[in-house]
């Protein structure tokens, strides 16, 4: 009896911590306007963008996230990069030069805007502004920090 309770007790904890792993996943991947092999097909605002599967920047690459909302009304977030984050986004910036890239968020694509410069060198900071009438939504900013901010790094 008593391990049928301890095995159905570590099933759900299993369970439990996978949903709470997908939920809030946040990543920056290289994207294209033009299919890629071997990339998945995402819809973006009213476009479909192919996004490499393999993230550049995960949540653990940025060191805090904060909300930001302009006079104008418009939601973003201000991303504060690790070191390695910020070189890791140097790299992205210079390969993606002209190309996209996709902010991605519990599996969707939240944001895939066109790289015109490198990312500065000792500046760690980057601002996601998504392209909605207000910029991002207030769920999609809730959400980014919630990744972003959890204290499991």
């Amino acid at each position: 009896m008593n391990r049928r309770v301890l095995l159905t007790l570590c099933v759900a904890t299993i369970i439990s911590a996978g949903a709470l792993q997908a939920q809030g996943q946040f990543g920056i991947h290289a994207a294209s306007a033009e299919a890629v092999a071997g990339w998945q097909k995402m819809e973006s605002e009213d476009r479909s963008v192919w996004v490499n599967p393999t993230p550049t920047l995960v949540s653990a690459d940025i060191e805090r996230a904060l909300p930001f909302r302009d006079p104008t009304g418009h939601n973003s977030v201000t991303l504060v990069f690790t070191e390695a984050g910020a070189q890791k986004m140097r790299e992205l910036s210079s390969a993606q030069m002209n190309k996209l890239v996709a902010m991605i968020l519990d599996g969707k694509v939240i944001f895939a805007p066109s790289i015109r410069s490198a990312f500065p060198g000792p500046d760690r900071l980057a601002q996601i502004t998504g392209n909605g009438p207000t910029g991002l939504t207030v769920e999609q900013v809730q959400r980014i920090l919630v990744s972003v901010n959890r204290s499991e790094k």
